[in-house]
């Protein structure tokens, strides 16, 4: 295997597991004292924005941007969503429902990003898009339906619909931005205005009690900085840029996220969490969704075909 292939794999795996083990070190945090669903996220902002900060001080130094007022709007915007929404809904949504359902409902998000690309970028949508979509909200909706009785399992999953929404809205925003600037300055900066204006926001709502106990003991403090902070953002969100460059977008994703959706589910049995018929059915669905929006499958690659 060439070089550049391994390189390649092992920022995937990287990624992957970064991604794949942060519902389950929520989980762990949330059994310990102190902490909650908000608390918890304005304590990764708390821990996360001096390195960000220390990162932007280095990497604008190196290559300073050079960005039009329309890409700065795009930068603040992508900063402020995924600290305000997306850091923050998946944090609580990790307090309401299993682990599983949430690696299941992650592991959408190539398809949503897709669909929000066409949108956004006016890209008709094909046959294969059209197919994950329905195949999506099919999942989604057996995924519901295992929390017929459960209406604080029913809210942890309609956090993470919107968490998908919100991720895809990011990921727009982040190509919009393009390649004027170098991937780690884009991080920087966008890593600064999320922590920032997340910590900001928890400080003014007097939900920062979390920061103190971030090492309370030396479980919580692994799972907190081994995990929350540096795994699942400082480390995962670098080879993620780093993955992109070496393989593309799509195949960077698809790596990401199917190791990612492994890594959840394996933890999810793991902890001996309950799956009911429907959560190995939707499960299933959620795969068929992403194999729809990658695989080279020719009743779907039909229509594509016609149109090159």
């Amino acid at each position: 295997m060439p070089s550049r292939a391994v390189t390649g794999l092992v920022l995937v795996v990287v990624v992957g597991v970064g991604w794949g083990l942060l519902a389950p070190a929520s989980k762990v945090l949330f059994a310990s004292p102190g902490f909650d669903g908000l608390s918890l996220a304005v304590a990764r902002a708390a821990w996360a924005l001096p390195i960000y900060l220390l990162a932007l001080s280095v990497t604008w130094r190196l290559d300073p941007p050079r960005l039009d007022a329309g890409r700065w709007a795009a930068v603040i915007a992508a900063g402020l969503i995924f600290g305000l929404l997306i850091t923050t809904l998946f944090s609580v949504a990790s307090a309401h429902t299993s682990v599983a359902h949430i690696s299941f409902l992650v592991g959408m998000s190539p398809v949503t990003n897709t669909a929000a690309a066409a949108v956004v970028f006016r890209i008709a949508l094909g046959r294969r898009e059209w197919t994950a979509l329905v195949l999506g909200i099919v999942g989604v909706a057996l995924l519901a339906l295992t929390h017929a009785n459960d209406r604080a399992g029913i809210f942890g999953d309609a956090l993470m619909v919107a968490w998908l929404a919100c991720f895809a809205a990011y990921a727009c925003a982040l190509r919009y931005v393009g390649a004027r600037v170098s991937t780690r300055l884009l991080m920087s900066m966008m890593g600064v205005v999320a922590m920032g204006s997340l910590l900001i926001a928890g400080a003014l709502a007097g939900a920062g009690g979390a920061i103190a106990h971030v090492a309370d003991s030396a479980p919580v403090a692994w799972w907190f900085f081994g995990e929350v902070v540096l795994g699942s953002m400082i480390v995962g969100q670098t080879a993620f840029a780093a993955a992109i460059r070496r393989m593309g977008v799509a195949t960077a994703t698809i790596g990401a996220e199917y190791t990612a959706l492994a890594v959840g589910v394996i933890a999810s049995l793991g902890a001996h969490e309950r799956w009911t018929p429907l959560t190995v059915v939707a499960g299933a669905i959620f795969c068929c969704a992403l194999a729809a929006t990658f695989a080279p499958i020719p009743w779907l690659t039909a229509t594509e075909r016609r149109a090159a």
